[in-house]
């Protein structure tokens, strides 16, 4: 009688500890690199952020924790001092996808023409409390396999964090 009851139990227990692992990803995560404040909203309606290996939430995690602070250090070259960027990433789609490659027996992430990555995303340059500047992007390299040459591409999330320069040296 009682194995069966634990056994009851442990049914039920599975899909609570289920639902709520998979709340906590839908949480807004927010990652703060001064000057730069920076909200990934709702991750789990991302178009792509999707891991070849390991653990997807510590893939997503290093993946914020890297793009927040390159928000960070290019605020903290363009912006004067006291000056505070807040943004707030609606969508994000990392260059190339992942596939299943039977010859390697793994899935991999592989880069091709078809898969440009992409960021969207809402900002607010303050100062103080006084908003001096704010809009919306959507950022999208097109011909990102030539826009990061030599060893930068083998860096990781160099086509996005490509992306990011580029906009803050036009923007900021």
């Amino acid at each position: 009688m009682y194995r069966r009851m634990h056994k009851r139990k442990s049914l039920y227990t599975l899909p609570f500890l289920l639902a709520v692992m998979s709340g906590a990803s839908l949480a807004n995560t927010v990652i703060d690199n001064p000057p730069a404040k920076v909200t990934w909203q709702d991750p789990s309606s991302y178009r792509d952020v999707k891991t070849a290996t390991g653990s997807q939430s510590r893939y997503e995690q290093s993946v914020f924790a890297q793009l927040s602070k390159q928000f960070g250090d290019e605020a903290k070259r363009y912006l004067p001092e006291g000056h505070q960027l807040n943004i707030t990433v609606t969508n994000l789609d990392l260059a190339g996808m992942v596939r299943y490659r039977p010859e390697l027996s793994q899935e991999i992430r592989v880069l091709d023409s078809v898969t440009p990555p992409s960021i969207s995303f809402s900002y607010e340059v303050k100062q103080g409390e006084t908003v001096i500047k704010s809009g919306e992007e959507q950022l999208r390299d097109l011909n990102y396999q030539t826009s990061v040459v030599g060893l930068a591409r083998e860096k990781s999330l160099a086509y996005e964090k490509a992306m990011i320069t580029s906009w803050a040296k036009k923007s900021l």
